[in-house]
């Protein structure tokens, strides 16, 4: 991409977090990015060209987010790396995402591609926890969907309580989360 063209796009995520896709207009990513209403067309056809331009961000980078993983087999530091690394994608995304929520029924292709982060974060939580459950490190009697699911839901609320709720009566920093609600539900999977 083009440096106008990254500007156009960073504009539009931006406008997208404050007011959602329909109220996001051309005329004001122009604005915000600091560039001609013209040069949006130009570069990207009309505003659900950039919309496009956003989700295929996201979808490249769910692409590439399974190099970045690497485990050590010890359960807790595993799932700590990976809530951070979930947190810090879902972040960068936020756009997206919060799109995909207020948008879902207007923008069904959103829907499909916001879906994909939570699917394939599933998949590898369930391959992870059935190999530690195969070596003896976590009870085997648990149910490897549903500690995937749960784990994705505890990641997925504190990401939305964020989003949703600043203050400090509902939200805390990210290492708090880690080194509490992480930690805690590690144990409840231990053998």
């Amino acid at each position: 991409m083009t440096e106008t063209q990254d500007r156009i796009l960073a504009a539009f995520k931006q406008l997208l977090v404050e007011y959602g896709y329909v109220k996001t207009t051309t005329r004001k990513i122009a604005d915000v990015a600091g560039v001609n209403e013209l040069t949006i067309f130009k570069n990207f056809k009309d505003k659900e060209g950039v919309l496009n331009a956003a989700v295929n961000d996201y979808l490249r980078d769910v692409d590439q987010i399974a190099g970045s993983i690497t485990l050590s087999d010890d359960v807790e530091a595993d799932l700590i790396m990976l809530s951070s690394l979930y947190q810090t994608f879902i972040d960068d995304h936020k756009a997206v995402v919060l799109a995909g929520f207020r948008e879902a029924f207007e923008i069904p292709s959103l829907n499909g591609a916001v879906l994909k982060i939570p699917l394939y974060f599933k998949q590898f939580l369930m391959d992870y926890l059935t190999r530690m459950q195969a070596r003896g490190v976590i009870d085997r009697r648990l149910d490897v969907e549903a500690q995937a699911m749960s784990f994705i839901w505890l990641n997925f609320g504190y990401f939305l309580t964020r989003q949703r709720f600043s203050g400090p009566d509902l939200s805390f920093d990210l290492n708090y989360f880690l080194d509490n609600n992480v930690k805690s539900f590690v144990n409840g999977l231990l053998e």
